[in-house]
């Protein structure tokens, strides 16, 4: 009879640790989560990849119906960038006033329906590509491998986009 209690004991006991070791287990589980800001940036630096893509193949477009493919990469570029910017502020990532410029520059391009880009569209586009490049180039080196936005690399995104928003303005207001 004592074996018998003591086998009931044992089995309430393991019935009842067993769960709570379990449970113990998992709430000190080392978490994987990764840091949201930094995926953020890199669904952005994904964006700004493929918009310098659709800027790069410009050079072969003759005609307005082309730049469907682009205006929709500057949108999807400008809305990650600012959500990045809410992210983590304007003091640390720059706003890109330039793709909204872009975007004006390329629906005003378009408002006319298709026809054949002009000489001066598509060198204009072309100075654009030019100085997306090397937007790029700073945006990619933006956070660094601490998931810490790079003060220095911020300012020359800040300065590159002022200068293809500069080049857009003077272009919109012809």
């Amino acid at each position: 009879m004592k074996k018998a209690k003591f086998f009931t004991y044992i089995l309430i006991l393991f019935l009842l640790g067993w769960p709570a070791y379990q449970i113990y287990g998992m709430l000190n589980q080392p978490s994987h989560k990764e840091d949201a800001g930094k995926l953020l940036y890199q669904v952005s630096l994904f964006q700004m990849e493929m918009l310098g893509s659709f800027l790069h193949d410009m050079d072969k477009a003759q005609d307005t119906g082309r730049l469907d493919a682009l205006r929709q990469a500057i949108y999807t570029a400008n809305f990650t960038h600012e959500h990045l910017v809410l992210a983590y502020g304007e003091e640390e990532v720059a706003p890109l006033r330039g793709l909204s410029q872009l975007m004006q520059y390329v629906v005003r391009l378009q408002i006319g329906g298709q026809r054949p880009l002009k000489a001066e569209e598509a060198q204009t586009l072309a100075e654009v590509r030019h100085h997306y490049a090397e937007l790029y180039e700073a945006y990619r080196k933006l956070m660094s491998p601490r998931n810490q936005i790079v003060a220095s690399q911020n300012e020359k995104l800040a300065k590159t986009d002022k200068a293809v928003a500069d080049l857009l303005r003077k272009k919109l207001l012809q």
